[in-house]
Parts: C-alpha cells; structure tokens; sequence
C-alpha cells in the first residue's frame, strides 16, 4: 500500500467523519463505502497476499464507523416507518421497516423486536387496505341494497363479498360486519312467512304453517342462534297441532340432505328472482332482463327432478294418490319443454285413470 493509497482512503475516512459530526448519515456512510471501494481496488492489486497491520487498522476503522452509521440509519428509517403508518401510507411503512431490519446489528434484539411489531402490523393493515379495496364495491351495492329493502339482492351482494375474505378470522372486523348485514338481510326476508305462520296457525291451518315453516328454515342462516331457537320452538307448537293425516310424508328415496339443499337452493333462487328490480339506481349491471332467471330455472328443475323420482318410486309400491300429488309437484316445476316434465305427466294420466275404473265386484 502506497501512500497515494493512504491519503486517498484516509481522505474518505475524514470526509465522512465530518458528515458523521452533522448528523449527515446517508453522505457519512456513501464516504465510508468508497473508502471501502477504495481498499478493495488497492487489494486487487495482490489479494493473496496477507493483510499488513496498518491494512487492518484502515479496514477495522472503516468498519466500526458504517456500524455507527447504520446503527443511526435503522433508527431513522424506523421512524420513517412509524410516521408512513400513522400516514395509513402502509406500503411506504413497509419498505422503512425492513430496511430497519437490514441495517440493524444482529445483536440489537430490542431494536429488531420493535420494528418486527411494526412491520406485522403494517403488512396487516396493507392487508386490510387491498381486501378493502376489493370489497368496497360488493360492500357499498349490498349495503344500498339492503337500505333500500332488496334484501335478496342484498344478499348476493354480500355473499360475493364473502368469498373473497375466505382467509380471514371469524372476528375480523370485516368479516363481522358483512357476516351481520347477511344475517339481518336473511331475517328481514324470513319475517313475512313468520307473519303468514301466525295467521295461519290463528286460523287452525297448521299444515299450512308447518309448511311455510319449512320453507322459512331453509331460508336461515345456520349459525343465526337467536332465529333458529325460536323458529324450532315454533315449529314444535305447529307439529302437536297437526292431525295425523297433516303429517309430512316420511317415504324419502333421496337422502335428507339432498332434499334440503334442493329446497333451499329454489327458495333463495325465488326469492333472488321474484325481488330483482330491473331499473334500480344502485346496480347499472342490474338492467335488462333479470339476472336471476337461469339459477331460478336451474334450482326448479332440480327440485323438480327430485319429486319425480319420489313420485316413479311411489308408483312402483302402489301408493298411486301420494304417487299423483308427487308428480304434480314434479310438472308444477319442471320445465315444459323438459323431457321430464313429459314423462311426469303421462304417469300421473296413467295413474288417474287407473283410479277412475271402478274395482271389480
């Protein structure tokens, strides 16, 4: 090393020490670094050969004045970081925080333990600031909806909004919210049947409250706890009610949960279809022909399909008139263009004229 060499790193050296004295750490440590750069091109020269004391002494200088540097550095941008996040300028607190982290020494645990906690907490809240984002729209529509009393659009809305917030934890504020106004918006389209429940049950039809009884169930959100103990306590006063010949019919050849789902599904697609508003302000997209139409179709075939094959598996045990009142229910849904809406209704001609030639005497 000659004492070109010397003068020029000792020159950087000085020059940042200088920077250091004001408080100028970003210059201080660009001075240090071409000190480095410096040392590095002079050892280039011979990088075998072994480090000479007084090489030692410039790297070791160097090297304890960018720690001090950096040291300085982590704590500025640590406070950077705390100001963008106070900002709600998450992203920007983000990138201070991990150049915090980087700059920091391995050994400064407390340091490196305090921007760990607020680097979570602004990736979380950047989290929270895209979902948002995202939500906002599925959010406000199912909100104006549900103000302005189209719950079942109000609904869709949310349910949309659902899906897209699949990750987060039950007590997410987000999730809470949108999981309420669902809840509320199902009750709100629950509470008519509850009225035509307790007419019907003050006029003695009870078979006629059981089944909107069931219907209004299907409708439920299951976890509404309030709602469901009280529609069960309900439906039990309907059931000591109903003659034996008002029960349900208990012959099912499907499992329960088909039935339920089937049922739910065309009570939903009804009501989405029947409450959809052609001209509403709040849904531009929402114009035109109803944009229900296909699921309505759809969850009415399926239920459709459901009665028939009841109604086929009546029909093979004899039971003709529950077979009958079966296949009715098949035609009612199924479509006419349906093939088996066809095949429905030729049974259920077979079967009534089979009731109408008198038994052999």
């Amino acid at each position: 090393m000659n004492s070109e060499n010397n003068q020029v790193i000792q020159s950087f050296i000085d020059e940042g020490d200088e920077k250091k004295k004001a408080s100028e750490w970003g210059a201080a440590k660009i001075s240090y670094l071409q000190a480095v750069e410096e040392f590095n091109a002079m050892r280039e020269v011979d990088p075998d050969a072994p480090l000479t004391a007084e090489q030692t002494e410039f790297k070791k200088k160097i090297d304890v004045r960018l720690e001090e540097v950096n040291e300085h550095l982590a704590q500025l941008h640590k406070e950077k970081g705390q100001a963008a996040l106070k900002n709600k300028v998450y992203q920007v607190a983000i990138d201070e925080f991990e150049e915090a982290t980087r700059l920091a020494k391995d050994d400064s645990i407390e340091f490196l333990e305090e921007v760990k906690a607020l680097l979570d907490k602004a990736r979380a809240k950047q989290q929270d600031h895209l979902i948002h984002l995202e939500l906002t729209p599925f959010v406000e529509r199912g909100d104006n909806f549900r103000k302005s009393g189209n719950y079942a659009e109000a609904i869709l809305e949310y349910q949309e909004a659902m899906k897209k917030i699949v990750n987060l934890p039950e007590d997410h504020r987000f999730v809470k919210y949108i999981h309420d106004n669902l809840t509320e918006c199902k009750r709100s389209l629950i509470r008519p049947y509850l009225a035509r429940i307790h007419k019907a049950c003050h006029a003695g039809n009870f078979a006629q409250a059981a089944s909107m009884m069931k219907r209004a169930q299907l409708l439920l959100d299951r976890e509404d706890s309030v709602y469901n103990a009280f529609l069960v306590q309900l439906s039990e006063k309907i059931h000591q009610n109903l003659k034996e010949e008002e029960a349900p019919e208990i012959e099912e050849f499907e499992a329960p949960e088909v039935w339920e789902n089937a049922i739910k599904d065309y009570e939903e697609a009804l009501d989405l279809y029947s409450s959809f508003t052609v001209t509403d302000p709040f849904a531009p997209a929402y114009t035109g022909v109803n944009v229900f139409e296909d699921k309505f179709i759809d969850s009415r075939r399926k239920l459709g399909k459901l009665y028939k094959t009841r109604a086929d598996k009546l029909n093979e045990q004899g039971k003709v008139e529950k077979a009958i009142k079966n296949y009715k229910e098949a035609i009612r849904l199924l479509p006419r263009a349906d093939k088996l809406f066809h095949e429905a209704f030729r049974e259920m001609k077979k079967l009534r004229a089979q009731i109408a030639i008198p038994a052999a005497g």
